[in-house]
């Protein structure tokens, strides 16, 4: 269903329950107050009879003929008038109505049903006389409905004229939607220029700028990618020269340079697919979360990691834990990944001789984990503070090997941010690097 028709269906259905309480209100209180008068319409024309009998100087006992020469009494259908002498002898009355019924009534207002129908009967006894007014209720309903008649034809028309006019208005508020799903549809795919709609309203404008907003972080995002793209394409032709080259060396060589080449070769394969390994890792880092993936305990992932470095660099690796275990929703493989690649970096750049610090700092009452490694190793200059994290970029002053690819702290930072933590490079004092990282915590 359309909003149009939904607002107008709301409205419509609105103002007939709002309408028909008012007019069954205003209907009890019409017919109330109708009856009233009418009532009294019934005792002022007895009370009027009665006067002009006492202005005639007519006696109880004067003969017909005089009665029909003094009062002349006429009806319609539906209304009926009698005047009776107190012994019940007929002296006038209207040529209609169930006059043989009002022989033994009660004074005052009286309901009746005769000869299948209603009437609204008034009796007044004064002066020796008997008179007696009447009317029928259906005559009364009829009225009643009339009036409601002429009174809800105005309610219509304008019932209907609103609900038309609000279509229409609706119609031409909803135009800038119009005009925006038009623009929609004419864009290209690679058409990311900002969406303009002109005389927008102002409950409009927040989903413009939302959209432009969209399309200014996708203008970003494929910026990003094809940057990306072009620097991978880089970084892998480098290693697939290497490899070229050396073969076609191993080729046309023999003995121990063929050895040697193929040796060269290899190295360019290994350094080809740890390329492809951190791109890979860097695009599982961008792309949704697995939930079986949980991280309950960030020490045992901070454990883990280091385990894996036991052998060799066990000794270097100092690790000091502060606070109570807690969980974070960063998943376990983003979380030994983003924390491998620190450790991976300090060990790279740190002299052989030098420890690597990890502190785990848990705060359970803030819900909130922070890993720091710290190292020996050159560190950063404010030029390449800049720079780190850009993906591809290496600082390779210092690096004991030249087989990164640069993604490392890129890959960091993606995990890291896409979680609500944050990625801190400091220079530490006495020279070296520490590299903090700040996560979100969760109950265990």
């Amino acid at each position: 269903m359309s909003l149009r028709l939904r607002a107008v269906l709301i409205a419509g259905i609105s103002l007939l329950v709002l309408w028909g309480s008012a007019a069954a209100w205003m209907m009890r209180g019409v017919h109330s107050n109708l009856d009233r008068t009418l009532d009294g319409r019934l005792a002022m024309s007895a009370r009027m009879v009665a006067g002009l009998l006492e202005r005639a100087a007519l006696a109880p006992n004067s003969a017909a003929s005089d009665f029909a020469e003094a009062v002349r009494v006429s009806g319609k259908e539906g209304i009926a008038c009698e005047i009776r002498s107190l012994h019940g002898e007929i002296l006038a009355r209207t040529t209609t109505g169930p006059h043989s019924e009002f022989e033994s009534l009660p004074a005052g207002f009286s309901t009746r049903d005769i000869l299948g129908r209603q009437w609204r009967i008034y009796v007044l006894r004064a002066n020796g006389y008997q008179i007696t007014t009447a009317d029928r209720v259906d005559q009364r309903n009829m009225l009643i409905h009339e009036l409601l008649s002429v009174a809800g034809v105005p309610f219509l028309i304008a019932f209907l004229g609103g609900l038309a006019a609000l279509w229409i208005g609706i119609g031409r508020g909803l135009a800038p939607l119009k005009g925006l799903s038009q623009q929609l549809r004419d864009k290209h795919a690679d058409d990311i220029s900002p969406i303009a709609v002109n005389h927008s309203p102002s409950e409009l404008r927040p989903v413009l700028d939302a959209m432009n907003g969209l399309l200014k972080r996708l203008a970003r995002a494929l910026s990003s990618q094809r940057a990306f793209t072009d620097a991978a394409a880089h970084e892998l032709r480098t290693p697939l020269t290497v490899i070229d080259t050396h073969l076609q060396v191993a080729r046309i060589s023999e003995g121990d340079e063929v050895a040697s080449s193929l040796s060269s070769a290899e190295e360019g394969v290994k350094r080809l697919r740890r390329t492809l390994d951190q791109m890979m890792t860097l695009a599982r880092a961008e792309a949704p979360a697995d939930k079986a993936d949980g991280c309950t305990s960030v020490v045992a992932s901070v454990r883990g990691v280091l385990e894996q470095w036991k052998a060799e660099e066990g000794e270097r690796l100092v690790l000091n834990i502060s606070g109570e275990d807690i969980g974070t929703p960063v998943p376990k493989s983003m979380l030994e990944t983003a924390f491998r690649n620190l450790v991976d970096n300090a060990i790279r750049y740190s002299p052989r001789d030098a420890a690597i610090e990890v502190g785990v700092f848990l705060d359970q009452g803030a819900q909130r984990c922070l890993i720091a490694v710290t190292d020996r190793g050159p560190g950063l200059t404010t030029e390449q503070a800049s720079q780190i994290g850009q993906r591809f970029w290496r600082g390779d002053q210092g690096r004991k090997s030249k087989d990164g690819a640069g993604l490392g702290i890129s890959i960091v930072r993606a995990i890291v941010e896409r979680f609500g933590g944050t990625l801190e490079l400091r220079p530490r004092e006495g020279g070296g690097l520490v590299a903090e990282i700040s996560l979100p915590g969760s109950n265990c």
